[in-house]
């Protein structure tokens, strides 16, 4: 599992400075989260295999996170992808996207599949992994997501094995899979080998909130989370009144939550890019797992064990 911040930008592209948009690679699947205008091009400078991208999950309806995606549908389409596209998003969001693809008329070489979500939150299952949502407390209806991989067998005894007289070769591979084996007349089942479950890793992705519970609810265990920091100390009273996070709140979580490592984003256009250091510094006097995210850099999330 990889993740790729493509940029850290909020309200509006910035030079140098792209809107916030995350890439999740995870067993050949990738998910964008969030697609601001011009999100195609840090992805186009990454070199990124444009054609893997599979779904959308997109947080709410601001122009800073949904309009860029009609054109990196267009872009989509350049690659010829044989798979369909998932939309994940709020009705009126996918709405957005359905309405502004009929007006412009563009041809895409693929199906989309509009995946309508609850304000409320919820569960989407997907091919080795769950998306879990929870609404977040912004100026419109917005939802916080954690990407749960699928539990892993436990740890192959092969001690336990060949106590039980399976012999060394297919049958351990069939056990490891989840398929009971037959030695000797006896049934040995996966259970006889293996250890508990193994959890599997998780994503986190949080962004245009003011501070509320459910933040610490998809932070919570989290191996990685992409949250906003968007304002300074200095800037408080702005980023309550426009239902933002500082960078201080977001570490204040980040360390009530047992995430393992954030990255901030969604950073204001107000700060140049020589006053971004401030925003990690203050964010790290609460909690050192919490730093600047820096576009285009990938981040491998390892196994937990």
């Amino acid at each position: 599992m990889e993740a790729m911040v493509l940029g850290i930008g909020g309200m509006m592209p910035m030079p140098g400075r792209f809107l916030t948009s995350v890439l999740l690679r995870h067993n050949g699947s990738v998910t964008l989260f969030d697609c601001g205008e011009g999100t195609q091009v840090p992805l186009k400078a990454s070199g990124f295999g444009i054609g893997r991208i599979q779904r959308f999950v997109l947080s709410h309806l601001h122009a800073d996170h949904l309009t860029g995606v009609p054109g990196m549908l267009m872009l989509l389409a350049q690659a010829e992808p044989d798979h369909v596209v998932d939309i994940i998003g709020l009705p009126d969001v996918n709405n957005y996207v359905r309405a502004t693809r009929q007006v412009l008329r563009f041809y895409l070489s693929y199906d989309l599949n509009y995946v309508d979500i609850e304000a409320k939150g919820g569960s989407l299952p997907g091919e080795g992994f769950t998306l879990n949502y929870l609404p977040l407390s912004h100026t419109t209806p917005t939802l916080g997501f954690t990407y749960v991989e699928d539990e892993r067998p436990g740890r192959f005894s092969v001690d336990k094995a060949r106590e039980l007289g399976v012999p060394e070769g297919p049958q351990w591979g069939l056990l490891q899979n989840g398929e009971t084996v037959e030695v000797d007349g006896r049934a040995i089942t996966p259970a006889d080998v293996l250890g508990p479950p193994r959890r599997g890793r998780r994503f986190a992705y949080v962004t245009d909130t003011a501070p509320c519970d459910n933040i610490g609810k998809l932070l919570e265990n989290a191996d990685l989370a992409v949250i906003e920091g968007m304002f300074t100390d200095d800037h408080a009273e702005e980023a309550r009144e426009k239902k933002h996070l500082t960078a201080r709140q977001t570490a204040e979580f980040v360390a009530a939550s047992g995430c393992k490592k954030a990255l901030l984003v969604h950073v204001s256009p107000r700060y140049k890019n020589n006053d971004l250091e401030q925003l990690e510094a203050q964010a790290r006097e609460v909690c050192d797992r919490v730093s600047l995210a820096r576009p285009l850099d990938r981040v491998e999330i390892p196994l937990p064990d």
